[in-house]
C-alpha cells in the first residue's frame, strides 16, 4: 500500500464512482479500477460495494478512508516542511482561522510578521473551532486560531486577552436600554441570534438566575449573527471584536455585563508535533518571545530541535 493508492482510494470514495474519480485524477478508468482491486487484494478485505450507479464503502473501507485522510494530510505537510528546511525563509505556513478572529489576526502582529518575513506565504483554512482542531490533529495544518470554549487535551495554547460578549442590533431594539451595558436579565427579554457553540455557555449563565433565553436564531457562524441583526431580525450575541469587522454603521451595540460571558482567541498547536520554521516564528510572535525575528540562520537552527518548546503554554 502506497500514498498514490491511498490518493486513488480517497478520490473514488469521495466521488462515489470510478468514472468521476478518474476524471478528477486525470487518468483513465481501467488503471484506477486496477489499483483499487490490487489494494483490496493486498489488504485481504473488500473496501467497496460496487452498485449500478454508486460505490459505497464497506466497514473496512470507512476505516481506511479515515486513516488515509490523515496519512495523506501528514505526507503533504511533511513534504512542505522538508522544502521549507531547504528554502529557509521561503516557506509556507498552513494556518487555520475562525471567522471571528480577523481583528486579532490582522492587527499589528500579521503586518509585523509579513514585514520581517515577506517571502513566507500563507495557506489559510477557515472553519469553526471544532473543524480546525480536528484538522490540526490530523496534521493538515500546523497552527490554528480558535476561540474558547474548547478542550485543551493534547494541545499547547497561547491565550490572548479576554473580551466580553456584546449584543448588536438595529437602534430600535435598544430603546429601553440607554446604558452602554446590558445584564443577563436584559438579555432574557431580547430575541437573541447566537452562534451555536455559545449555547452551553449562555444556558449555564441563565440557569443560575432561573432565566431562559429567547432564541430567535441559532447558527454556526458569528458573521451570520450580525447579518441577521443588520436585517432587523433580532439581536446578535457575538464577541466584541467581531462587530467592527461586520458593522456597516447600521448597528448599535451594548456590552454584556457578566463575567461568565467572556471569550478568548487562542493560538494552538499539537503537543510534541514538528514545528516548521515559519510556524515557530509565528508562534513566538504571539507568545511575545523576543527571539521571534531571528534571521534565516536562526530559523534553520531552531528546526533542529522541534520539541524544545513542547511544554510551552501561556495564559
Amino acid at each position: 500500500m502506497n500514498i498514490r493508492q491511498m490518493e486513488y482510494f480517497l478520490a473514488v470514495a469521495e466521488a462515489g464512482n470510478i468514472s468521476a474519480a478518474a476524471q478528477k485524477l486525470k487518468i483513465s478508468q481501467p488503471p484506477l479500477s486496477t489499483q483499487i482491486r490490487l489494494l483490496e487484494e493486498e489488504l485481504g478485505v473488500r473496501l467497496m460495494d460496487r452498485g449500478a450507479r454508486r460505490i459505497r464503502l464497506t466497514d473496512a473501507g470507512q476505516l481506511l478512508y479515515r486513516r488515509a485522510l490523515s496519512i495523506v494530510d501528514m505526507t503533504e505537510s511533511t513534504t512542505r516542511e522538508l522544502k521549507e528546511l531547504a528554502g529557509g525563509l521561503h516557506g509556507l505556513l498552513s494556518l487555520g482561522t475562525i471567522s471571528s478572529c480577523g481583528a486579532v489576526l490582522l492587527d499589528e502582529r500579521m503586518p509585523l510578521y509579513h514585514q520581517r518575513y515577506p517571502h513566507i506565504s500563507f495557506e489559510l483554512w477557515e472553519g469553526n473551532t471544532f473543524e480546525l482542531l480536528e484538522k490540526l490533529q490530523r496534521g493538515g495544518i500546523e497552527l490554528a486560531l480558535v476561540r474558547t470554549p474548547f478542550r485543551e487535551d493534547g494541545l499547547e495554547c497561547i491565550y490572548l486577552q479576554q473580551e466580553p460578549m456584546v449584543v448588536a442590533a438595529k437602534k430600535e431594539f435598544f430603546q429601553d436600554y440607554p446604558a452602554k451595558t446590558v445584564s443577563l436579565h436584559d438579555l432574557a427579554r431580547m430575541p437573541l441570534i447566537y452562534y451555536r457553540r455559545f449555547e452551553h455557555l449562555l444556558n449555564a449563565a441563565f440557569q443560575q438566575l432561573s432565566l431562559t433565553p429567547e432564541a430567535a436564531c441559532k447558527n454556526d457562524d458569528a458573521r451570520t449573527c450580525l447579518m441577521w441583526a443588520r436585517a432587523g431580525l433580532g439581536v446578535a450575541l457575538v464577541p466584541q471584536s467581531m462587530v467592527p469587522m461586520m458593522d456597516d454603521g447600521s448597528l448599535c451595540s451594548r456590552v454584556v455585563d457578566d463575567s461568565q460571558l467572556m471569550t478568548q482567541v487562542a493560538l494552538v498547536r499539537r503537543k510534541g508535533s514538528y514545528c516548521s520554521a515559519p510556524a515557530k516564528r509565528f508562534w513566538q510572535l504571539f507568545a511575545g518571545d523576543p527571539e521571534w525575528d531571528k534571521g534565516p540562520e536562526g530559523m534553520e537552527e531552531s528546526m533542529e530541535d522541534p520539541q524544545e518548546e513542547s511544554d510551552h503554554s501561556t495564559k
